[in-house]
């Protein structure tokens, strides 16, 4: 599982390289200033914008508008340690001098919910909860962290699938993916080849995805189940609801996944028999 650190300013990823600049750019920097310009006091660090504005816009997006208000100075930054090599930018209204203090307690608690071990526990407890809301409807496992499914065994890579299921016929490679940030497109592009190889439908579970990649599970005959509140492990409401008053991020602890988020996928996989 990977730990879901918030960007690293010198390595958006290759979304930030791939995608030309283009006209949402502008739209996005007017809603990032309205943002900033709401509590001219605050500080917000990158990640934490593309989240906020994500039903808008695709995250490189409203990382290029950043970087565009930071360059011609319109937005002031600081950047700080977070774990290892690992660092946050903060960005805030260059009136804002006294912001040193914000930056220090929203970094103390950045790094809490960063760490590898809780970051681990998270993406496990999303997997855990997700496999058991669909075996509760009626889909069979074929296997959990696995690259195998029925006389195929995928070697062109170490990479494997969270969990194989099967109902009506019909079987998923599910990957489970509790993060912040997108799935990297290379890992998207590895799990489906796997997918394809196994002969089996991609069943992608995010909490949140840009359209373009959802097309290319769409394409694979595959779904995109989105559940936008990251999910983390019991017993941790402190911490969310800490979470939630100072970064507003979409964090909870559920017991159990909603019965709607699955009833959307079952629906859906129902069609799915007679195509």
């Amino acid at each position: 599982m990977d730990i879901d650190y918030p960007y690293d300013w010198d390595d958006l990823g290759e979304e930030e390289i791939e995608y030309p600049r283009d006209i949402s750019v502008d739209a996005a920097r007017v809603a990032i200033m309205a943002i900033i310009d709401s509590d001219r006091d605050r500080v917000y660090y990158i990640q934490q914008l593309e989240v906020f504005l994500e039903k808008s816009f695709f995250h490189w997006i409203t990382a290029r508008a950043i970087s565009e208000l930071l360059y011609e100075d319109i937005l002031h930054s600081d950047e700080v340690q977070l774990l290892g090599e690992t660092k946050v930018k903060f960005v805030f209204h260059k009136s804002n001098r006294y912001n040193r203090r914000e930056i220090k307690e929203k970094i103390g608690l950045i790094r809490e919910y960063s760490k590898p071990e809780f970051s681990g526990a998270c993406g496990r407890q999303a997997e855990v909860l997700f496999f058991n809301a669909l075996t509760g409807r009626g889909f069979v496992s074929k296997g959990e962290d696995t690259n195998k499914y029925k006389r195929k065994i995928w070697t062109n890579t170490n990479h494997n699938l969270d969990f194989i299921i099967e109902r009506d016929g019909i079987a998923y490679g599910a990957e489970v993916k509790n993060k912040l940030r997108y799935i990297e497109k290379d890992e998207l592009e590895i799990k489906l080849e796997i997918c394809k190889y196994l002969g089996i439908r991609p069943l992608f579970i995010m909490r949140a995805s840009p359209k373009t990649y959802n097309y290319m599970i769409i394409t694979q005959k595959g779904f995109a189940m989105i559940y936008e509140c990251q999910i983390y492990p019991f017993g941790t409401r402190v911490m969310v609801d800490e979470i939630k008053g100072k970064l507003s991020l979409p964090v909870d602890c559920p017991r159990a996944i909603p019965k709607g988020i699955i009833n959307r996928f079952e629906k859906w996989h129902v069609r799915q028999r007679s195509v």
